[in-house]
């Protein structure tokens, strides 16, 4: 896939998903990561897939509060 592929498909997501809620679906598969880092004790992998985690679920709010209907 390359760049113009990949931004129509955001198009076509964008549609039925408000950016916020993209970002928040991006947080959910950190956190997912996060969680199989910590079953396999990468404590380091862990903290950082949080960190991103909670980095895009604070930037999802801040989106959808500022344009509800992106």
């Amino acid at each position: 896939m390359n760049d113009e592929q990949a931004k129509d498909l955001l198009t076509e997501i964008l549609e039925h998903y408000t950016t916020g809620s993209i970002l928040h679906l991006l947080a959910d598969l950190y956190r997912e990561s996060a969680e199989r880092a910590q079953l396999y004790g990468d404590a380091l992998a862990c903290d950082r897939f949080q960190t991103i985690e909670k980095a895009l679920y604070v930037m999802g709010m801040g989106v959808n509060a500022a344009n509800p209907s992106s």
